[in-house]
């Protein structure tokens, strides 16, 4: 790996870090300029790192410019990493652009990232890297930030790295003679290192040294040809062909950072910066903001904890009408509406029984599950965009701390816990700004145990059809959420003090940014960035795995069922068999055989997502509204609070599973976390079973 940046852009520092002791100096072959050389073992594989001169150009017209010039094209590096601060992209993106004219193999790494947000510098790293087409990746040397993605890309550079081609700037005016050089050097043979292109360029910039070797290649005729391109454009334009090429190039550096770099007016520090400090106005306002905003998403999404106001208020109708007319209700409604007229449209047209079932009961209805988690997770991520921004967040985090060290996390890991109260995908992926790789590795095996939204739709599914007060209905979601945020709380202390050994918990060292209003282009590609994510990373499990959750319903060995049993084709079905297998387990909650085969089934197919356990149970009850189909079960308040246990500690989704071995990068780990889970969960599930009966 060749470290290519601006003196003073940070590399030194990286380069330690990455390095540690294993460093040494080398020389380039032929020149007395001095290389530092180091080595870094990650997954396997040893990396090598050459820290080449600190360089504003390649121009060169130095020592320092020709070896780094010509270290980047003789081949010796597998991957180009170029070092960009982050406090200072405009100048310092100059020399990146630079050398993606030069060779396409090449990274772009912000250094500084953590001084840049006091700063009121926001950088859209993603849509950078969307717009030049190389990975670009935001490190702290000093704090630890990004380098275990640095390494990730390194170790998978051969399928991370895009570009196949150097990087191509307009130089308007001058572009013509540019590609007329181009292909005259391409008619005359021209054979070299560097990209045809770039030396075209740098000759009409005049470097001598290219002249040279451009002469030697093409002969005198072929020369003359090239000169009086050069000379033809000098009269032309009659301008410093250099001022040109790098005015354009600057031009083109200031267009990305127009559409990548806001930058926020940072004031003095005001009155609610000092009060997030104190410890325990900080840890009430903290907490207050988040139970604030927290309660109006869910509102408006599921209808909850609203509807549950208005039971109490007496106003029966217009709590059933915020359920039925939250954004998941409407959702739901739409696709099943959707459903029905695709059902019927199919069936009139001709098409096979089996066919419009798959269509209108597996693909659409798939789709709609997807959907139905957008608006949660948009509105999440707005939050938590608007609180990073604003700078209120590291300032939570300050608040938190005390409490969370005491489980042995810093405070920083209430980023993770509050993002999985929204979904457990992006919360495990939210570890990646944990303080430590100890504490990395106690998030993401303990968050996915904070109830997400689609538990919460299950939850509130199970308290509906289990009582008829809003008390109860509140204290039995009180207790899912009691023990999901328990269970995360010490299963991170649990790992960090006898999985990893660690007893003191992790230092939380970081610059607070001043409190400012949050910039809505910022806001927005946060916000949009990380939606996107999720929807990427589970989406299409979810609709996958909703396709098979119909063909273990709607199939069996005999194959399509109802054309073969009729009404009655659930008994014979592969959910079934499932069910059956899984049912002696169930029987312990004083469960029959039918309640048990059922309820297997449904929690089958909540490892795919949490919210088919009302969908399986709905099928099962021929297409029945979840709350009816759970109170078709004729479950008793403890078998109720039992399943409800049970539901709320097992594996969220097979998403989660996947982000767990993503980030975790162990199966091992993954699969063992998997089986504790499970086993906490029957067990948790056992005790509220028993301790419920001797008291109903």
């Amino acid at each position: 790996m060749a470290l290519v940046g601006n003196p003073n852009v940070g590399k030194s520092t990286l380069f330690n870090v990455l390095t540690g002791e294993t460093s040494h100096v080398g020389n380039w072959p032929g020149v007395t300029v001095e290389l530092k050389v180091g080595y870094r073992r990650f997954r396997g594989r040893r990396i090598c790192f050459v820290d080449l001169p600190g360089t504003y150009g390649l121009s060169g017209t130095s020592q320092d410019e020709v070896v780094t010039r010509n270290f980047i094209t003789s081949g010796g590096a597998d991957l180009i990493l170029v070092l960009v601060d982050a406090t200072a992209p405009e100048r310092t993106l100059y020399l990146a652009i630079q050398v993606l004219e030069l060779a396409p193999h090449t990274a772009i790494v912000f250094t500084k990232v953590d001084e840049a947000h006091p700063r009121g510098i926001h950088i859209h790293y993603d849509k950078l890297e969307e717009y030049l087409g190389v990975p670009v990746i935001p490190v702290s040397a000093l704090r630890g930030d990004g380098l275990r993605e640095l390494l990730e890309l390194i170790v998978e550079h051969e399928s991370r790295v895009r570009r196949s081609s150097p990087l191509i700037v307009d130089y308007g005016e001058l572009e013509h003679f540019v590609r007329m050089l181009t292909r005259k050097l391409e008619e005359l043979g021209f054979r070299s290192r560097y990209p045809t292109r770039w030396v075209a360029v740098r000759l009409l910039e005049g470097d001598e040294g290219l002249l040279e070797e451009v002469k030697k290649s093409v002969g005198s005729g072929g020369f003359k040809e090239i000169l009086s391109i050069i000379e033809e454009a000098r009269e032309s334009l009659g301008r410093d062909l250099s001022e040109i090429v790098a005015r354009r190039r600057f031009a083109f550096v200031d267009s990305l950072v127009r559409k990548v770099v806001v930058r926020t007016f940072v004031g003095r520090r005001g009155r609610l910066e000092v009060l997030l400090q104190r410890p325990l106005t900080g840890l009430a306002i903290s907490a207050s903001i988040i139970f604030g905003v927290f309660l109006l998403i869910f509102s408006i999404n599921t209808g909850f904890p609203l509807n549950l106001v208005f039971d109490l208020l007496g106003m029966k109708g217009v709590s059933a009408a915020v359920s039925s007319f939250s954004l998941s209700g409407l959702v739901s409604t739409g696709f099943n509406m959707l459903s029905g007229i695709a059902w019927r449209a199919l069936l009139a047209a001709g098409a096979p029984h089996w066919l419009a079932s798959l269509i209108s009961r597996g693909i659409i209805l798939g789709v709609g599950s997807v959907l139905s988690f957008f608006p949660l997770i948009l509105m999440v991520f707005l939050f938590l965009a608007v609180l990073e921004d604003s700078g209120l967040m590291p300032r939570m985090a300050v608040s938190f701390h005390t409490l969370l060290e005491r489980f042995g996390l810093s405070g920083r890991a209430v980023y993770p816990l509050i993002i999985s109260m929204g979904c457990n995908v992006p919360g495990v992926m939210t570890s990646r700004a944990s303080i430590d790789e100890v504490e990395r590795q106690c998030l993401i095996f303990s968050v996915p145990f904070i109830p997400c939204q689609a538990r919460l739709v299950v939850g509130l599914a199970f308290t509906m059809a289990l009582f008829t007060s809003a008390v109860m209905r509140a204290l039995a979601i009180t207790f899912m959420y009691g023990i999901g945020g328990l269970a995360a709380l010490l299963t991170a202390l649990l790992m960090r003090r006898r999985v990893y050994r660690v007893k003191e918990p992790p230092e939380l060292l970081m610059e607070l940014p001043p409190i400012h209003p949050p910039k809505a282009k910022v806001v927005w590609w946060l916000t949009w960035d990380n939606t996107k994510h999720f929807l990427r990373k589970a989406g299409l499990i979810i609709f996958s795995l909703s396709m098979v959750v119909w063909a273990l319903l709607y199939t069996g060995p005999q194959g399509y069922l109802p054309d073969i049993y009729g009404s009655g084709f659930f008994d014979h079905s592969f959910a079934a068999i499932i069910g059956n297998a899984v049912a002696p387990a169930l029987q312990v909650f004083g469960l029959n055989y039918s309640q048990a085969w059922k309820l297997g089934f449904a929690l089958v197919n909540g490892f795919v997502a949490k919210e088919i356990v009302l969908d399986s149970l709905s099928v099962l009850y021929g297409g029945a509204n979840p709350v009816d189909a759970i109170r078709a079960l004729h479950l008793t308040c403890a078998q109720g609070l039992a399943m409800l246990a049970f539901i709320t500690l097992y594996l969220p989704c097979l998403a989660t599973l996947a982000v767990m071995y993503q980030e975790s990068r162990s199966l091992k780990k993954t699969l063992a976390s998997l089986a504790y889970m499970m086993v906490l969960a029957y067990v948790v599930a056992v005790v509220t079973y028993l301790l419920t009966s001797l008291v109903s």
